[in-house]
């Protein structure tokens, strides 16, 4: 009776600790996202238990004339690396990013302004590379908070390319002032490159193929005037301004 119990214990442990394992492809784990601290001396004031701090920016985002902080959060969760595929050698890690942005603050130290969950996608699908890779990643330029995604399918797609985000500080949000994307089929070599700047509502399209330099230059307008901030971006891979 012993033995059966130890053993029963003993596959209840075993279904634990590979039950992360047996997962679909796009559906990675739940997460609960952390309440990060509000105020800090440095970045790792703000990197939550079980997370930790990819990337560091320095660069003034509010024109204050202070250096303000962006960060790239990672999740650690064991929970959260999964195999599909249960002969794979290492498991796929759907562990979810944050982006979060603290101010200078003039008495000292920081303080948080910005936690996103939602601008940097997780990685669900063998198949897909990481956005931050190759021409991804975040950054400031001329102060404004910069946002750079990369695609790449190594099966089931033939679209690869890159979106970017451009955000600037107004009004207590960072709001969502240009965006680019380029994307190249490698089947049918066509190219596509747009570019909407949601100042003045400009947007470029030019299109042509890998086989030709000619390309075509298109210019519209954005339909819509409504500003567009970095929380209303749920999915940057569904985003698209309409024109």
């Amino acid at each position: 009776m012993m033995r059966a119990a130890a053993i029963l214990s003993l596959v209840y442990c075993l279904v634990l600790t590979t039950g992360a394992f047996a997962q679909e492809e796009g559906e990675a784990p739940p997460v609960t996202y952390p309440d990060l601290a509000e105020t800090g001396d440095d970045a790792a004031s703000f990197v939550p238990t079980g997370w930790v701090l990819e990337k560091e920016i320095r660069g003034d985002l509010n024109k204050d004339g202070a250096d303000d902080l962006v960060m790239v959060l990672h999740d650690t969760d064991a929970a959260n690396l999964i195999k599909p595929d249960l002969n794979m050698d290492v498991p796929l890690d759907t562990n979810p990013r944050m982006i979060s942005v603290a101010f200078a603050d003039k008495a000292g130290g920081y303080r948080l302004e910005l936690a996103n969950s939602s601008i940097i996608p997780r990685i669900q699908y063998t198949n897909e590379s990481d956005p931050l890779s190759e021409a991804g990643g975040v950054s400031i330029d001329r102060g404004s908070l910069v946002v750079a995604l990369y695609y790449f399918s190594s099966s089931g797609g033939s679209d690869t390319g890159n979106v970017t985000f451009r955000f600037r500080y107004e009004k207590n949000d960072f709001r969502l002032i240009g965006y680019d994307r380029y994307n190249l089929n490698r089947m049918s070599g066509e190219i596509e490159d747009v570019s909407a700047n949601f100042l003045n509502r400009k947007v470029i399209i030019k299109t042509g193929t890998m086989e030709s330099d000619t390309e075509k230059s298109t210019t519209k307008r954005l339909k819509s005037a409504t500003t567009v901030t970095i929380g209303d971006i749920a999915d940057p891979w569904v985003f698209a301004p309409e024109y």
